[in-house]
């Protein structure tokens, strides 16, 4: 049952989240243009930002889900 009211919230914050549409749509067109750029890091810089980087993927694929709706 705290894993669906977890899933609850966190849907309440996305239908309430202020979507900037405009920079979603101007990311996503870059990336579909030029495709995905290539970034190196290295294995330990990966480790220490593991928190930042997953952070980023996430929030990356709530404003792809966002835009596509799919």
């Amino acid at each position: 049952m705290v894993e669906h009211a977890a899933l609850n919230e966190k849907m309440q914050e996305l239908v309430d989240r202020d979507w900037n549409t405009e920079a979603i749509n101007a990311w996503f067109s870059k990336l579909n243009a030029e495709g995905i750029p290539r970034k190196t890091l290295l294995e330990e810089e990966i480790i220490a930002r593991k928190e930042e980087i997953l952070e980023r993927v996430q929030g990356k694929g709530e404003e792809c889900e966002f835009l596509s709706h799919s």
